[in-house]
């Protein structure tokens, strides 16, 4: 009888050893894949990258009335605010432009989202870094 209960307790454990080497193989599996995937940021960053590169990313005001959709002006920095008949403005602190409600405003407008900024490098990062998270119709407002 004590065989018996050994028995069974060596098929639990024998069960239970299988079961976690199992899980730690698919896991393993999984970030194996992962790692080898180079497809896992959602645009391609050679794409993105030659807007920048060749300046269709920039508008001047003479452009902005010709933009796909409705214009959204994000303001990035405290400098003065640009409104047109057409197009929503929105003032947003750099800091928080991935706020989860200031993101979503972004990535739920159905046009064109056009950065302003004084300081052109804090627009092309916050263009980039918005680019990078699957915005679209992203520019950024030249002098």
């Amino acid at each position: 009888m004590n065989e018996l209960s050994n028995i069974k307790i060596m098929t639990k454990q024998k069960t239970f050893i299988i079961t976690v080497i199992c899980g730690m193989a698919i896991l393993l599996a999984l970030i194996i894949v992962r790692a080898i995937n180079h497809d896992h940021f959602r645009n391609d960053a050679t794409k993105w990258a030659e807007k920048s590169i060749d300046g269709s990313n920039l508008v001047d005001l003479s452009r902005l009335n010709t933009l796909n959709g409705d214009v959204l002006i994000v303001n990035i920095t405290s400098g003065k605010d640009i409104l047109l008949d057409n197009a929503e403005s929105l003032t947003l602190d750099p800091d928080k432009i991935l706020i989860k409600s200031n993101f979503k405003q972004l990535h739920d407008h159905c046009g064109s989202i056009v950065l302003v900024s004084e300081d052109i490098a804090l627009g092309a990062r916050m263009w980039m870094l918005l680019s990078q998270m699957g915005i679209k119709n992203l520019y950024i407002l030249k002098n």
